[in-house]
C-alpha cells in the first residue's frame, strides 16, 4: 500500500463519521494537510511506507480525530440535564417506597417468602421503562430544539433583572387562598366534597370511594395537616416580610424536609383511603410528591450550609 492510498483512507475513515454536508471538505482538507506533513518528513525525497504509518498513527484513532471537526449532540443537553437528573431520583425513589410499602402491606408477604422479591423486580422493571420513556422525551426535546428555526436573539429578550428573594405579594395572597382551600378539602375529606356536587343516586358510592381510612384519618391526616398548616404560615410570614433571608430559607427547607419525610412515612405505614384504586393513586401521588420535596431539600439545605446559596442583591443600574 503506498502513502498516498494511506492516507486517503484515512481520510476517508474520518470523513465518514461526520455529517453528509462536511464530508467532501474536511477529507480534501485532511488529505492535504497529511500530504504536505508526509513531504515534510521525508525532506524531499520520496516518501516510504513506514513513515506514512508514523505519521497516521501520530494523528491517532480516526475516530477521535473526527471529533476535532465534528461534536455530536448529547442524548441530553446539558441544559436538560439537571431536570432530568431530579425526575429520575424522584420516580426511582417514589418507585422503591411503593414497592417496599406493597410488601409490608401486602398479606400474602408472610406467607410467600418470595413476593418482596418479586415487588422489587417488578418495581426495577417499571423504573427502567419510565426511565427510557423519560429518556426519549428529553432526546426528542433536544432535537427538536435544535432543528426548529431559531430566531435571532436580541437583549430585548432577557427578562428584567429582579431580587429572587422579593415575595411577589399579590401572587402570594393568591397562592395563600389556593392553598388553604386546598388543606380545608383534604382536612375536611375529599368525600364529603364529592358527595355535596353528586346526585343521590352517586352520592354513597362516592362517600364510599373517597373516604379516608380510619387509622389514617385518627393517626397520620393530623400531623400532616398540621405541617401543611405551617408551610401555608411559613409563606405567608415570607409575605408579609415582602423578602426571604438565609435563614427563612433554610426554615423553608427543613419544613419541606419534614413534610416529605412525613408523606414517605404514610405510603410505608399503610392506607390513606380505605377503598381502591383511590387509596393506590393517592400513595403514589404522595410517593412522587415527597420524593421530589426530599430531593429538593436535601441539595437547597447543602448549598446553603456549603455557603452557596444566593447572595444578597446588588441593584443594577442600566
Amino acid at each position: 500500500m503506498t502513502p498516498q492510498d494511506m492516507i486517503a483512507r484515512y481520510a476517508q475513515d474520518v470523513a465518514r463519521r461526520l455529517p453528509r454536508e462536511m464530508r467532501a471538505d474536511v477529507s480534501a482538507e485532511l488529505r492535504a494537510l497529511l500530504t504536505e506533513e508526509l513531504e515534510a518528513k521525508a525532506g524531499g525525497a520520496a516518501p516510504d511506507p513506514e513513515t506514512a504509518r508514523a505519521l497516521l498513527a501520530g494523528f491517532g484513532d480516526p475516530a477521535l480525530a473526527a471529533l476535532n471537526y465534528h461534536t455530536p449532540p448529547p442524548v441530553i443537553d446539558a441544559r436538560d440535564a439537571r431536570l432530568f437528573g431530579k425526575l429520575a431520583a424522584t420516580i426511582l425513589t417514589a418507585l422503591a417506597i411503593l414497592a417496599f410499602s406493597a410488601a409490608l402491606s401486602d398479606p400474602a408477604t408472610s406467607a410467600d417468602a418470595a413476593l418482596p422479591g418479586r415487588l422489587a423486580e417488578g418495581a426495577i422493571q417499571l423504573g427502567l421503562q419510565i426511565l427510557g420513556a423519560l429518556l426519549i422525551v428529553f432526546w426528542a426535546i433536544g432535537a427538536g430544539r435544535r432543528h426548529l428555526p431559531q430566531s435571532a436573539w436580541s437583549p430585548r429578550a432577557l427578562p428584567p433583572v429582579r431580587d429572587p428573594d422579593v415575595v411577589n405579594r399579590p401572587l402570594a395572597a393568591f397562592s395563600i387562598l389556593f392553598w388553604t382551600a386546598g388543606l380545608s378539602i383534604l382536612a375536611a375529606g375529599p368525600a364529603k366534597l364529592m358527595a355535596s356536587v353528586a346526585t343521590e343516586a352517586a352520592a354513597p358510592q362516592l362517600l364510599a370511594a373517597f373516604a379516608y381510612d380510619p387509622t389514617f384519618g385518627a393517626q397520620r391526616a393530623p400531623v400532616l395537616w398540621t405541617l401543611l398548616a405551617l408551610s401555608i404560615a411559613l409563606y405567608a410570614w415570607h409575605a408579609v416580610a415582602g423578602r426571604r433571608t438565609r435563614a427563612s430559607r433554610l426554615a423553608e427547607a427543613g419544613l419541606s424536609l419534614v413534610i416529605s419525610l412525613a408523606l414517605l412515612h404514610i405510603v410505608l405505614a399503610g392506607a390513606v383511603f380505605a377503598a381502591e384504586p383511590a387509596n393506590e393513586y393517592m400513595k403514589f401521588a404522595m410517593a412522587l410528591t415527597g420524593s421530589w420535596g426530599l430531593i429538593d431539600s436535601l441539595h437547597t439545605l447543602h448549598r446553603e450550609n456549603r455557603g452557596r446559596g444566593r447572595q444578597p442583591f446588588a441593584d443594577v443600574t442600566v
